[in-house]
């Protein structure tokens, strides 16, 4: 069964507000829709640029129209090999390269007649994932925790990074206006040098927190190592780790308790099944992570996670914060968690 043709066209979305992080903020959201299309059906991906690949629209298109005009006629039962072929083309571009990946698998899976985690043999029937509340003033953060909280959310993820003073008093004000029973998880997306990590995360401790993100540079795992032996909350990793090669290298320094695996900063799904597997031999669990994604990766991520036991957490809220996306299905938000569709690859439904 061979690759007919490779469409692919961008989309952008509105978001609801402004989303501010440590590293900058942004009002689009912008996705790269692919489809692979063979004689025996059509696979559905998405491919979102972001500033950790350091992707552009413009990037993704012009590595897709490598890939459209050379993997024509490859046969699409061996989609590790068709990484390989994709890695031979282009060194970099992993977001390109989850959109054609992602695409693979559903094509797989409708090919099969069944959900795409059931190909790997399903371990959950669910995930629980947080929403994420970006860089914002005190008042602005209280009301929306509430407002999540309200709507069923039991995870809440919080951005900080640009002031510690003041993102201390928001994690505190939020624990404050939420209660106990809910999970608080932070993101400091590299904001903060190897000294001030340390202060804010004993600073916070008090308020239960439940793991911290990337706390300090991708590139300095020595400080990395350092804010997490002194740290009395786990230290998950993301933007260090975007290869294979990254988590192994950090798995064997002991330098985070845990990983933020995305499809977009490693590859897609082949790729983030290598990096899970390191993750596990080595004694450090996994979440499962999203860029500005649509429901597409996103259910691509769910379907992921649903079939590694290793993926204890999940941050797929993108699809929440955006006003015009136009693709459906893949998944429900029930009661805090996500639940897949019993429909055949990712039950995802794409408009032109």
């Amino acid at each position: 069964m061979n690759i007919k043709k490779i469409d692919f066209f961008p989309v952008q979305s509105e978001r609801k507000e402004p989303f501010i992080i440590a590293t900058g903020s942004s009002n689009i959201a912008h996705n790269i829709i692919v489809k692979v299309i063979t004689n025996d059906g059509v696979g559905i991906g998405n491919a979102c640029p972001n500033s950790v690949t350091k992707e552009t629209p413009e990037t993704i298109l012009m590595a897709l129209k490598i890939f459209s005009d050379e993997l024509k006629g490859e046969n699409i039962d061996d989609i590790e090999e068709i990484n390989t072929k994709m890695d031979s083309l282009l060194e970099r571009n992993p977001s390109a390269k989850a959109g054609v990946d992602i695409a693979l698998y559903d094509l797989h899976g409708k090919i099969k007649g069944m959900p795409v985690f059931e190909i790997f043999g399903k371990k959950k029937e669910k995930m629980l994932t947080d929403m994420t509340i970006g860089i914002m003033d005190l008042e602005a953060t209280i009301n929306h925790a509430v407002e999540y909280k309200n709507r069923g959310f039991k995870a809440l993820k919080i951005k900080i990074g640009l002031d510690k003073v003041e993102d201390v008093k928001r994690i505190k004000a939020t624990r404050e206006a939420v209660g106990e029973d809910m999970i608080i998880r932070v993101d400091a997306n590299q904001g903060y040098d190897v000294n001030t990590a340390i202060e804010i995360l004993k600073e916070i401790e008090p308020y239960n927190i439940e793991q911290v993100e990337q706390p300090v540079k991708w590139d300095d795992l020595a400080g990395l190592k350092e804010v997490k032996d002194n740290s009395p909350i786990p230290i998950t990793a993301d933007e260090s780790v975007k290869t294979k090669e990254d988590a192994f290298k950090l798995a064997q320094g002991k330098c985070a308790d845990k990983i933020n695996i995305k499809l977009m900063k490693c590859g897609g799904i082949t790729k983030a099944l290598e990096i899970n597997k390191i993750a596990e031999e080595n004694g450090l669990n996994t979440m499962i992570g999203c860029m500005s994604e649509n429901r597409i990766s996103i259910s691509a991520g769910l379907h992921f996670a649903l079939s590694q036991e290793n993926v204890r957490y999940a941050d797929l809220d993108s699809h929440f914060s955006l006003i015009d996306d136009d693709t459906k299905g893949g998944f429900i938000f029930e009661d805090g968690y996500l639940v897949p569709l019993s429909k055949a690859g990712f039950g995802i439904e794409a408009e032109e």
